[in-house]
């Protein structure tokens, strides 16, 4: 397997992320999705398709400030719910969290409606969380999740190595994908001691979901580096964007 050595943009891709990623809660966030954002008007839906109940939802953003002007949250069971978010965002800061309409739910889609503001910064990324409630944590437990790394994924198979050394241990890793869909083909944890384990992923993920949430064996471990084999579906989308991350 080819191995692709880590940039120093993917690290201030990932610092910037976590910069925006919501506060601790009574529960555990989750990364719905994420989108750029152009200077026009946009429509963008993420979906919550298969990745548990939500209370709550908040909105993050980076690189450059968004005008939020509607937000629509759409259930499982058909049912929807407008949220008040007009609003100015800058980057580096969210929403205010925002409540769902009875018990923890599962989140079909969100639908949202917004522009960022024309200047030198370019496009805005916006990522959508969801708060699972504290009596059911869902895969993985309750924790932290951190970005471990970023890779921009071609049209052709491709073979690269996410670099973990450094990153503290982790308890579970899961695989997001953003603006194309991407067919996981093999993924394969190397730990710092040596050892490797095969992650069952052969999945197509489409974009703003996520793959489940894989558990590693024993106690939270330090990862050496993850390596994957992947290729995105050709279609006017263009590349893939697949964000690692690591359950602490």
């Amino acid at each position: 397997m080819n191995v692709k050595m880590l940039t120093a943009g993917i690290g201030v891709l990932a610092a910037c992320l976590l910069a925006v990623e919501p506060a601790a809660a009574q529960g555990r966030w989750e990364l719905l999705g994420q989108r750029s954002v152009g200077f026009h008007v946009e429509r963008d839906v993420v979906s919550g398709r298969g990745q548990g109940r939500f209370q709550v939802i908040r909105i993050c953003v980076a690189n450059n400030a968004v005008q939020f002007r509607e937000v629509e949250v759409e259930f499982a069971n058909g049912e929807r719910q407008q949220l008040p978010v007009n609003a100015f965002v800058r980057p580096g800061q969210c929403t205010a969290n925002l409540d769902l309409s009875g018990d923890a739910r599962r989140i079909d889609r969100v639908s949202m409606v917004y522009n960022s503001v024309p200047n030198f910064r370019g496009q805005a990324v916006v990522s959508v969380y969801g708060l699972h409630p504290a009596m059911g944590p869902g895969p993985g437990g309750p924790g932290r999740w951190d970005v471990i790394g970023r890779r921009n994924v071609s049209f052709h198979v491709e073979n690269d190595t996410i670099s973990g050394q450094g990153e503290g241990r982790f308890r579970a890793i899961r695989l997001c994908v953003a603006r194309n869909g991407v067919h996981f083909r093999e993924v394969e944890i190397e730990f710092r001691n040596g050892e490797e384990r095969q992650v069952p992923v052969q999945r197509f993920i489409r974009p703003g979901e996520c793959t489940p949430a894989f558990d590693l064996p024993g106690e939270a471990r330090s990862i050496r580096a993850v390596h994957m084999v992947y290729n995105t579906v050709p279609n006017f989308r263009g590349q893939a964007t697949v964000t690692l991350f690591g359950l602490r």
